[in-house]
């Protein structure tokens, strides 16, 4: 027992290891721990990458975003609330270093495993927060918080200058998250890397664990009450469920005998979908109004930034922080430019994504969860903007880190070192060390 923990001790003192793991903790703590550790994760990178000398490395997708980040910095020269536009931009920028980091040290099949793994059990904890935060408060009827950290925030958030609006959230829980809406959009980002884990993933002793973590993803989606993640959550279920045709049988008796473990509430609110109540009514005037913005200014928009937006909607006696959703604040805050970015960035992963679909086992699962991630995320994006905190900015990158990571281990495309991208030099030295770390031999580790 006691040469076992030395061991997985030894493990986890490992560079790599820690740069993982400190990624896979920033849905968990609170918001202003995420940079932080998101720095600590890029250190870890930095202890593993010296042995080989290659640097951080940038894959397709993480040079878009860079070029996303530079035109948000950009938009410091017109946009009316300066310091909202830069804060965001040094959020984007922060939170960077978590892409970095995954895609310089997931540089085998067993290391990019291990990431899946812990990304698949941290999302499972997050989750059962949430369903037991529900089962406190709504069946057992104890005073029991329906966000996870308050009692710190209650103290940390206004040392910053920021304004967040809070409101009653009733039945609805937030788990670890300032929002109910957030940790149901966090919920659906991360499914997919849950479900594949439960089913799919190296370790097969752990597959019945990560089906428990399954069913918490689920429960805290369901104990949002956000209509928008239930959207993607039916999505992801269905790619997947069209993925395995084979086993359509078994995959709807799961499915019809989840949704008879559904509480009644959560049915109730799935059904209020195409109900116009106070919630809809108030998106669908937050859209009338972003329309108007976006005539206004169609190419660059206003400038990027919550304030930016807030402050727009005020003008229209609309006390929202955001357009309630992803597209339409993309098309206020950036313009058609933002837009653009975006639609490149998709066409990526799903170009990737496809290309992993024509393999067999492993490579091909894996293209069907970055396909369901970008369409899970959209839809839920249709309704809220994933992009508010440095959380959801962070799980957005390492989605984006695992998906450069997977083109890289399964389809061989090449990454290069962040200093050549950033120099602007020519990447066939980068090209040529990437395919010697895709080898045969490194992916079987």
């Amino acid at each position: 027992m006691k040469e076992s923990t030395l061991k997985f001790k030894d493990k986890v003192k490992q560079p790599w290891v820690m740069a993982v793991l400190f990624a896979a903790f920033i849905p968990l703590l609170p918001e202003y721990f995420a940079p932080i550790l998101a720095a600590l994760s890029l250190w870890a990178a930095y202890y593993d990458s010296r042995s080989s000398g290659r640097g951080f490395r940038v894959g397709a997708i993480g040079k878009i975003l860079l070029i996303y980040i530079a035109y948000l910095t950009l938009g410091i020269l017109y946009s009316p609330e300066l310091m909202s536009t830069l804060a965001t931009a040094a959020m984007w920028a922060a939170m960077f270093m978590v892409y970095l980091s995954l895609t310089t040290v997931l540089k085998s099949r067993h290391r990019f495993d291990t990431a899946l793994l812990a990304i698949s059990l941290m999302a499972g904890l997050i989750g059962f927060i949430g369903c037991f935060q529900y089962m406190m408060r709504i069946s057992l009827g104890f005073q029991f918080p329906d966000k996870l950290w308050s009692f710190i925030d209650d103290i940390i958030l206004p040392i910053f200058p920021l304004v967040i609006k809070n409101g009653a959230s009733g039945a609805r829980v937030s788990s670890t998250f300032n929002n109910c809406n957030i940790f149901g959009e966090v919920m659906v980002a991360l499914l997919p890397v849950v479900a594949y884990y439960s089913f799919y993933g190296r370790r097969k002793s752990t597959h019945l664990l990560n089906r428990f973590c399954l069913m918490m993803v689920a429960g805290g989606i369901a104990f949002s009450f956000s209509r928008g993640s239930y959207l993607g959550l039916i999505v992801i279920a269905l790619i997947f469920t069209m993925a395995n045709l084979r086993k359509i049988v078994y995959l709807l008796l799961t499915l019809i005998s989840g949704f008879l473990l559904v509480p009644p509430p959560v049915i109730a609110r799935l059904f209020t979908i195409n109900d116009v109540d106070n919630s809809a009514s108030e998106r669908m005037n937050i859209w009338v109004a972003g329309t108007s913005f976006i005539k206004d200014n169609p190419l660059f928009g206003v400038g990027a930034g919550i304030n930016n937006s807030w402050n727009l909607l005020l003008e229209q006696g609309i006390n929202a922080p955001h357009m309630h959703s992803l597209f339409v604040q993309l098309l206020v805050e950036g313009g058609i430019i933002a837009l653009l970015i975006f639609a490149v960035l998709s066409w990526k992963i799903v170009q990737s994504g496809f290309s992993m679909l024509v393999h067999e086992g492993e490579a091909r699962m894996l293209g069907v969860v970055f396909i369901a991630f970008l369409f899970g995320f959209f839809t839920d994006g249709l309704f809220d903007f994933p992009f508010m905190t440095p959380k959801l900015v962070g799980i957005f990158l390492i989605m984006m880190a695992l998906a450069d990571s997977a083109s890289r281990l399964f389809l061989n495309k090449a990454t290069a070192s962040l200093q050549e991208v950033l120099t602007f030099q020519k990447q066939t030295a980068g090209i040529k060390g990437s395919r010697i770390a895709c080898s045969k031999v490194d992916n079987a580790k």
